[in-house]
C-alpha cells in the first residue's frame, strides 16, 4: 500500500506545487485547450471549497463531491457541463491517489447528472413541402430524385452516391431501393412510396444510361456535391440547418408518426439496435407545443 502524504496546514504553499505538477502532467497527455479546461474546472472547485472554510483539498470526501455537484446544478449549469467538471475532478483525484497524496478518489462514485434526452432534428411537414418546391423550382430532376430517396427512403448520403442503376426498382404499384453498402456492410431493401416512385420513374426515363447520379462532367457525383445541392435547395426554401442526415431523420419520424412499428422503422433505416430508433419517439418542442395547444380554451 502506498504511503499517503497529507498536506496539512502547510497546504497553501505545497498545494500550488501540486497543481503545477498536475498541469505539467496534463500537458503531456492532453491538448492545450483541454488542459485549460481541466485546470479551470479544478480551480473553480478549489474556490468553492475555500468558501466552505476548508483549506485542505486532500480531506475532500464523497459527500463533498455530491454537494459540489448540487452546487453546480443550483448555479444553473447544464448537465453536460456539470458532468464534464465532475469528470475533470475525478481525473485529478485519481492522479492524486496514484501519486500517494490521497488515500482514495472522492469523485470515483459521483453519479453523472442525467441529461434530458434530445430527439434528432427533423423537418416539419411544411418544411418538407417547402424543400421539395425549392428543388422542383431549380428544374433539376436528378436533384429531386436524390432528395426524394433521402426523404422518402431514409438513405444516407454515402449510400445514395454508391447506388447503381439496378439498385433502384420502380414498378406501377411497388418499388424498392437496394442498399448494398449500408452501415457494417449490411444489405437492406427499402420500399418506395408512390411519391418517390413517380419522381424516380421520371428521372430514369430522362436518364436511361450511364451513372445514376451523373455530374456535369459525366462522372458520378461525390458526397460533398450532393450535400451542396441539399444546402442550395434549403437556401432557396429559406430553411436553416438542413443536411442530408436531417432528411434521413425526417424519414424515420414520418414513419413513426404514421403509426409504423418501431421494429419496421429500424429495419428500413438499417439500425442495428432498437434504442437508436427509439430516439425518434422523443417528442420535439414543437410536438409538445402542439400537445398543450390542444388544451387551450381559445
Amino acid at each position: 500500500m502506498k504511503n499517503v502524504v497529507y498536506l496539512g496546514k502547510k497546504m497553501a504553499h505545497n498545494w500550488e506545487s501540486v497543481l503545477e505538477r498536475y498541469e505539467d502532467y496534463l500537458k503531456t497527455t492532453r491538448a492545450r485547450l483541454s488542459v485549460e479546461s481541466y485546470m479551470g474546472d479544478l480551480r473553480l472547485f478549489l474556490e468553492w471549497l475555500g468558501g466552505r472554510g476548508e483549506d485542505n483539498p486532500t480531506a475532500v470526501t464523497p459527500l463533498d463531491a455530491s454537494e459540489y455537484r448540487r452546487f453546480l446544478a443550483d448555479k444553473g449549469y447544464k448537465p453536460a457541463t456539470i458532468n464534464r467538471k465532475i469528470q475533470s475532478l475525478r481525473a485529478f483525484y485519481g492522479w492524486l491517489q496514484e501519486a500517494g497524496i490521497v488515500p482514495d478518489n472522492p469523485f470515483r462514485r459521483t453519479k453523472a447528472v442525467p441529461a434530458q434526452e434530445l430527439a434528432p432534428r427533423w423537418l416539419t411537414r411544411p418544411e418538407q413541402a417547402a424543400l421539395m418546391r425549392a428543388v422542383r423550382a431549380k428544374g433539376r430532376l436528378r436533384d429531386e430524385a436524390m432528395i426524394a430517396l433521402m426523404l422518402f427512403a431514409g438513405l444516407k448520403v454515402g449510400e445514395l452516391v454508391a447506388l447503381e442503376r439496378e439498385d433502384v426498382v420502380v414498378r406501377e404499384r411497388s418499388g424498392k431501393v437496394v442498399v448494398r453498402q449500408g452501415k457494417g456492410n449490411k444489405r437492406r431493401e427499402v420500399p418506395l412510396n408512390a411519391t418517390a416512385r413517380d419522381i424516380l420513374r421520371r428521372w430514369l426515363e430522362e436518364n436511361p444510361t450511364g451513372p445514376l447520379w451523373p455530374s456535369q462532367k459525366g462522372g458520378r457525383l461525390s458526397k460533398r456535391q450532393v450535400q451542396k445541392i441539399v444546402e442550395d435547395c434549403a437556401y432557396i426554401a429559406k430553411l436553416k440547418d438542413v443536411t442530408c442526415h436531417k432528411l434521413r431523420h425526417t424519414f424515420c419520424k414520418n414513419l413513426l408518426d404514421a403509426g409504423v412499428s418501431i421494429d419496421q422503422v429500424a429495419a428500413m433505416a438499417g439500425h442495428s439496435r432498437l434504442d437508436v430508433t427509439k430516439r425518434y419517439t422523443v417528442p420535439s418542442m414543437q410536438d409538445l407545443q402542439e400537445a398543450v395547444e390542444r388544451t387551450s380554451w381559445e
